[in-house]
């Protein structure tokens, strides 16, 4: 399979929308987003949103460095697997395919300030990247996903917002199952 075509404009718009459905979501739930619903997800509304808030700020730090040409995970060679080509073509990914890795698996208790100040800074980071939006299609190497193998610049945005919008989804149910007990 071949990679995706990615529109950089349409990904960053899209990982805005999953941001701006973040906040709502927390906004709807308050002080109940910290309750599960074990029949739909191990993870409470804020565990999810800590994952989503950690993952991609892990995953616009690697499209930063990849801008930049710096860091220590940049490889000059790369390839975009079949199993990456076929996530980033998808526009839903599978539940319970891959587990989380420890660096960004959320504790049983989520500090609500994190959540606000990640928001922020994912808001930031989305910003700061547009503005150079530009450089993604232009910037050589590769990093590697743990589950995904190598990824480029355009890559990892597009990982960004697939991933937020699963996790937002799980926690969207999640938070229905809440609101309706």
């Amino acid at each position: 399979m071949s990679a995706p075509t990615i529109d950089i404009e349409a990904e960053f718009q899209g990982l805005e929308r999953a941001l701006d459905a973040y906040d709502a979501l927390r906004a709807r739930l308050g002080e109940r987003e910290h309750t599960s619903a074990a029949d739909v997800s191990g993870w409470s509304v804020a565990q999810h949103l800590f994952h989503i808030a950690l993952a991609t700020d892990l995953a616009l730090r690697h499209v930063r460095s990849l801008c930049d040409g710096k860091g220590r995970l940049i490889a000059a060679e790369g390839e975009l697997g079949e199993r990456a080509a076929q996530v980033l073509a998808s526009e839903r990914t599978r539940r319970g395919v891959a587990e989380a890795p420890r660096m960004v698996r959320p504790g049983d208790d989520v500090n609500p300030q994190f959540l606000t100040n990640e928001l922020r800074g994912a808001r930031e980071g989305v910003a700061a990247l547009r503005a150079r939006a530009s450089e993604l299609s232009a910037a050589a190497g590769w990093i590697p996903h743990q589950e995904l193998g190598p990824l480029n610049a355009t890559h990892w945005l597009r990982f960004a917002r697939l991933h937020a919008e699963h996790h937002l989804a799980i926690a969207a149910e999640v938070a229905d199952a809440v609101s309706a007990s």
